[in-house]
């Protein structure tokens, strides 16, 4: 199983106990994997087509809990690799229109509705349960270990900024995008991803999220240091090379026996200790590191002066 179906299987476990909260549930998983269809005689009945089990099973519930009658029937699609679905058909009976009626989806006269109703998002946990069923019927989250990107597709753009809206109330920011055939909510920051896997209720894949961050964050903090300690490593290694190679000049052009005594010991110190830093050095000859510093320096420019 993916990343994505494990998060719409602990969601999927979740229960829902309002009444406001299961229509709730029934609007944004009609408005995400529903349709409804004309049969004869002017009747019509409600699809839902969910790829988890464990989603159908939930919308079976609910369904039941609202009323409706509803018939479930396992398939696989034809095309290459592709896992088993679940569709659940509703009934054309007047318990389960009116269970499609109290999720916004049809009007009184059973017409289909293009917008869903606010009244269902007043409350703050059924605006939890609209960004939970989204997620349960058409919803994707990159792995731990990925660059972060989460995704909620609809049938419409309309319920896809009512998500926004649900979402930004709890100060998370997610961007609507509209497509050809479908409408999204998306976000690709890090902490958007594991706030709203949170507020469905998606603990596991939120702690999941939450340590690959604590992962990423050590490792970045590691790999500056290792950076920060090799490009100083470099630094003095190139500096004691450039020294000597000063000191070797001096030496062949036999300048050193006339240098100032200070700068004679400095040269010496640097030949006996090739390998020590600059601050080792200065311990070695138990001089201020300054003014070795200076010494060093001075015996570089005078073998530049020499062309």
């Amino acid at each position: 199983m993916t990343f994505s179906s494990n998060v719409r299987e602990e969601v999927a476990h979740l229960p829902i106990e309002r009444a406001c909260c299961r229509s709730t549930f029934l609007a944004a998983a009609l408005r995400g994997a529903g349709s409804l269809h004309l049969t004869g005689g002017g009747h019509m009945h409600g699809e839902v087509d969910v790829g988890s089990h464990a989603v159908g099973r939930r919308l079976l519930v609910t369904l039941r809990e609202e009323g409706a009658t509803c018939g479930v029937r396992a398939y696989t699609p034809e095309r290459l690799g592709a896992s088993q679905r679940v569709l659940l058909v509703l009934a054309e009976d007047a318990a389960s229109s009116a269970a499609l009626q109290r999720a916004g989806v049809i009007d009184a006269a059973g017409r289909p509705r293009p917008f869903v109703d606010d009244s269902l998002l007043q409350r703050s946990c059924c605006r939890v349960i609209a960004l939970r069923g989204a997620f349960a019927v058409g919803g994707s989250v990159s792995p731990p270990g990925r660059s972060p990107s989460l995704e909620m597709r609809t049938h419409d753009i309309a319920f896809a900024n009512v998500l926004a809206k649900c979402a930004a109330s709890m100060e998370i920011p997610l961007r609507v995008r509209e497509r050809p055939r479908w409408s999204e909510v998306m976000t690709r920051q890090r902490g958007a991803v594991q706030d709203l896997l949170t507020v469905i209720g998606a603990e596991a894949a939120a702690l999941d999220v939450a340590e690959d961050d604590v992962v990423r964050s050590a490792r970045a903090d590691a790999n500056r240091r290792a950076n920060f300690d090799t490009a100083n490593l470099s630094r003095q290694v190139l500096a004691a090379r450039t020294q000597l190679q000063a000191i070797g000049i001096l030496g062949e052009a036999g300048l050193l026996g006339g240098l100032p005594v200070a700068l004679r010991t400095t040269a010496q110190l640097r030949l006996d200790n090739p390998e020590l830093t600059l601050a080792e050095l200065a311990i070695a000859g138990n001089v201020a590191r300054p003014t070795l510093a200076a010494r060093l320096r001075r015996l570089i420019a005078e073998a530049e002066a020499l062309g």
